[in-house]
């Protein structure tokens, strides 16, 4: 019995040393290969590449998913909220505008817009002023109010409403596309966006994409509050 399992170890052996010197690769599947070259295991060099570079593009794209930024606040009633436009506003012939912005995340389904004509009822109220503010055509402040009617300036609470301003210096010399995407950037603030500087988004702190539609980013934001 002894002398048999020694002879088989022996079969075993002389086989192993013909599989190295004939270099045959075993194995099968994605970077499962094992090359037998004078009796060294190795790994091909593709398999190691093509691996990083998934790594790498995982990274890339996952950073950018998110790369919006929010204030911390939001509307209790999104799907319901009201605007009213200043005849400011009107006079100043931007009306359009106003309501371009007013409405421009309502495809969103968390999202629902319509306009009031009593100033009491809304909670995006729109003015146009003659104030000249440099490099600033527009802003817009959230308000909280409490229960006594006291309304607080604040962006990391429950907004109630909100106060859009156009500054009609700055702002009329913008294009068509750069005022609309203006009104539409300044909603965005008043649901809770931050600026976004380092991916595609309406959400610019400064200079525009001449787009006036939310970006895939300004998306992701909107239902990161919501």
């Amino acid at each position: 019995m002894f002398q048999s399992k020694i002879g088989l170890q022996k079969k075993k052996r002389k086989w192993y040393d013909h599989l190295k010197q004939q270099q045959i690769v075993r194995g099968s599947g994605f970077g499962m290969g094992k090359m037998f070259t004078g009796g060294k295991r190795q790994v091909p060099n593709l398999g190691r590449f093509i691996f990083l570079c998934i790594i790498m593009l995982y990274f890339i794209f996952s950073s950018n998913t998110y790369a919006y930024e929010l204030f911390g606040g939001k509307y209790r009633n999104p799907n319901s909220l009201k605007y009213w436009i200043d005849s400011s506003v009107i006079q100043a012939g931007y009306e359009a505008r106003a309501v371009y912005g007013s409405e421009a995340f309502d495809s969103s389904s968390l999202i629902g817009t319509t306009r009031t004509y009593d100033d009491s009822q809304a909670n995006y109220k729109w003015w146009a002023s003659t104030r000249d503010m440099g490099s600033v055509v527009a802003d817009c402040i959230n308000y909280n109010v409490n229960w006594l009617g006291q309304a607080t300036a604040c962006w990391d609470c429950t907004y109630d409403k909100s106060q859009l301003r156009i500054y009609l210096p700055g702002f009329q010399k913008l294009s068509w596309v750069q005022t609309r995407e203006t009104t539409a950037h300044e909603i965005g603030h008043a649901l809770g966006l931050d600026h976004e500087d380092d991916v595609r988004a309406i959400m610019l702190s400064k200079g525009f994409l001449n787009d006036e539609y939310p970006q895939n980013d300004d998306w992701n934001g909107i239902n990161a509050i919501y």
